[in-house]
């Protein structure tokens, strides 16, 4: 790219009749007046002269016949697609302005041209029409060739084209690029008749370009994000090597056993944007299909997402094809056994609840895999504790993983930080860190952010969503680049580490509004986890609250309580809108008010009671409709072995064959909480 400094970027139209004056000159022979003209515009005349263009009959090609045109536009069919917002923009914003606005392929083609239809008219004289082309050396001077020279923003206007037919023309133009590669799509440009000139639209390009590229990049994100939720669990759970391709042929992650595989079968490469694999370029149509000697063509699964084609599946066996076993249903087995058993590093977390388990095996199979995960869940459900264990299970997969020989490795670092806790200022610099005297009051030596303090091990970010809208633009650069600018530094810092954000607001909702970037949202939510609520999770109520007395009598260095009957029955009935937070506060306050070993309905507190006799009294329950036979036979057999066993529920779960937390959930379940109070009652009434 050549380097173009903006001053040369613009013309000025008072020097046209001396720009005309010294193109005359230059045709006839003359030596070219560079004091005259721009040396952007000087380079591009050298380069015309050299190349032999009649400045007065320019051999143009004959634009492009229909079939090849048509195959022209399919295999710049994404480009074309990602513009077509702007170009619908500008076919409504540049009616009936003189203007109109073109999309090139690399080569200066005219892909798609809009806008006002008289100059569009107009532009068919001079060849300004889809498929012509106007590269620099076909055309001469011009904004699109000289803007594909030059990979800048640049306006050409009226007497500095090289060619006399266009030289009643003012045009401005600006390179498309790759913002995954910095490789060059194509061209925007904007023209007119010279009358139209203004020195806005070379800002208003270079815009126009960002806006594309913008949209290719949030474009090319969401199919990242689509590769990797499609191959988390071969990511976490294959015993083979997994390297993920994406629609490029870049390897963009692989799982821990994927170095061990390459070792295994000699294969050298490395899972960097320099490892590009060509046969595995998904999007481009004219890319080298021929497989490299080291990969079996058994290996691959494309990835296929609502008729796209996002990425590719290489699976390479960790044995040699002698020492291989069947291995078809290996990842379902091992998703199975992560249902069935929890590691170590997920022991703290209580519960036995379908919902929760689900989101436990969701951490297991996330934890250890370094991609963004996203944690959702109301306030209370105690998200940091689940980001822990999964920081905590990815040190010890790594330590269960290192050689014998590799020596104690250091604990990886933990960093915890509320976006929603700090001000916009605060928070900048808690994030990135500053430099020595980068603002008043700085502490002197600078201070290191937390991104940077991550570094090899896990960033925690609870509530995203409070994050201020002008602090996301920088952490996504984090993300996306790997390093940071300490405030007040101009040097980066790389850096690398797992992010694991947790919110409690709906994201997607946030994004609508404006409150949430768009690309940022799409970053951290290339895989979820759902944390249930203590409602959805009833059942856990008893494991919890007797966990939590345990817990408090450790603390307090006092005797363990338990919970009476009736008050467990009062907590497993309430709706909990502080979930596990409000659970614990609330045995808390129980436990230590309390003069006797065992809790009762009276040590609940003031506001759980009137809540609980206002709105949903266990004396006034009445039974709801229940859906189905079974369900019915299902309450009567409780309802029979209550009364048989007076209220008693340990008595009653034992002849039920249950466990006393699943006859509570019953209980809560079929609104059989007002029948047990009704049945107690009684007992004492006798």
């Amino acid at each position: 790219m050549i380097n173009i400094e903006r001053a040369q970027r613009l013309s000025d139209p008072h020097k046209n009749d001396l720009v005309m004056s010294a193109w005359e000159r230059l045709v006839h022979g003359n030596p070219c007046e560079s004091n005259v003209l721009r040396p952007l515009v000087t380079d591009s005349w050298q380069r015309c002269l050299h190349a032999h263009i009649d400045p007065f009959q320019p051999n143009l090609a004959p634009a492009l016949e229909d079939t090849s045109f048509r195959d022209l536009q399919n295999r710049h069919a994404a480009l074309l697609s990602i513009c077509r917002p702007v170009m619908q923009m500008a076919r409504d914003d540049l009616d009936n302005t003189g203007a109109i606005m073109m999309i090139t392929d690399p080569q200066g083609v005219i892909l798609s041209i809009e806008g006002d239809s008289r100059t569009r008219t107009d532009a068919e004289n001079v060849s300004l029409m889809s498929g012509h082309n106007w590269n620099e050396l076909a055309s001469g001077t011009n904004a699109i060739g000289t803007a594909l020279v030059t990979g800048s923003p640049v306006q050409i206007h009226a007497a500095e084209h090289f060619c006399h037919p266009v030289k009643d023309w003012t045009c401005t133009a600006t390179v498309i690029r790759d913002p995954l590669n910095g490789n060059i799509l194509g061209a925007v440009n904007i023209s007119g008749r010279q009358k139209t000139y203004t020195p806005n639209t070379l800002a208003f390009i270079a815009t126009t370009a960002s806006r594309i590229e913008n949209l290719r990049a949030n474009s090319e994100l969401r199919f990242r994000c689509q590769l990797l939720e499609h191959s988390m669990d071969k990511l976490a759970c294959s015993q083979d090597g997994i390297i993920i391709v994406n629609r490029h042929g870049t390897p963009i992650t692989m799982n821990r056993h994927a170095r061990a595989a390459l070792h295994a079968w000699a294969i050298h490469l490395k899972c960097n944007a320099l490892a590009s694999i060509p046969s595995l370029n998904l999007a481009d149509d004219i890319a080298d299909t021929s497989l490299p000697d080291w990969i079996n063509p058994e290996w691959l699964e494309t990835v296929t997402i609502q008729g796209t084609r996002v990425g590719t599946i290489l699976t390479i066996p960790r044995a040699k094809p002698q020492q291989t076993v069947c291995l078809s249903k290996q990842p379902e087995l091992a998703i199975q056994q992560r249902r069935t058993t929890r590691s170590p590093a997920f022991s703290r977390i209580i519960g036995h609840a379908p919902p929760l388990l689900t989101a436990i095996d969701q951490a297991q199979q996330l934890a250890a895999v370094n991609v963004p995960v996203l944690v959702l869940g109301e306030t209370g459900v105690g998200k940091e504790n689940i980001v822990r264990a999964m920081h905590q299970f990815a040190q010890d997969s790594r330590l269960s993983d290192a050689t014998t020989g590799a020596g104690a490795q250091a604990p990886r670092p933990f960093v915890a930080l509320n976006c929603g806790a700090l001000s916009a200022d605060l928070l900048a610099s808690e994030l990135f860190g500053y430099a020595d005297g980068a603002f008043t009051g700085a502490r002197k030596g600078g201070m290191t952010g937390k991104v940077e303090a991550a570094h090899g091990g896990t960033l925690f970010l609870d509530e995203i969503g409070e994050m201020p809208l002008a602090l996301q633009p920088h952490l996504l650069r984090v993300l996306e680049e790997g390093e940071i600018y300490r405030i007040g530094e101009t040097s980066p810092r790389q850096i690398q580490f797992k992010l694991i954000a947790a919110t409690h607001r709906n994201l997607q909702h946030e994004v609508a509004q404006g409150r949430f970037r768009e690309d940022l949202y799409y970053r951290l939510s290339v895989t979820t986890i759902r944390l249930p609520s203590l409602r959805e999770m009833a059942e856990d109520i008893p494991l919890l609250a007797t966990h939590l007395l345990q817990r408090f009598a450790e603390q307090y260095h006092a005797g363990v309580k338990s919970i009476s009957d009736e008050a467990m029955a009062w907590l497993c009935q309430y709706r909990w809108p502080g979930n596990i937070r409000e659970l614990r506060n609330t045995i808390e306050s129980m436990y230590l008010t309390s003069t006797t070993a065992q809790l009762h309905i009276s040590d609940l507190p003031a506001h759980l009671l009137a809540e609980s006799i206002s709105g949903s009294d266990p004396a006034s329950q009445s039974s709801p409709i229940l859906s189905g036979g079974l369900q019915v036979a299902e309450s009567q057999v409780i309802q029979q072995a209550l009364r048989a066993c007076r209220g008693n529920l340990t008595l009653s779960a034992q002849q039920l064959g249950v466990a006393k937390s699943t006859l509570y959930a019953k209980l809560n379940k079929f609104g059989l909480i007002g029948q047990l109070h009704k049945i107690r009652q009684e007992r004492q009434a006798s």
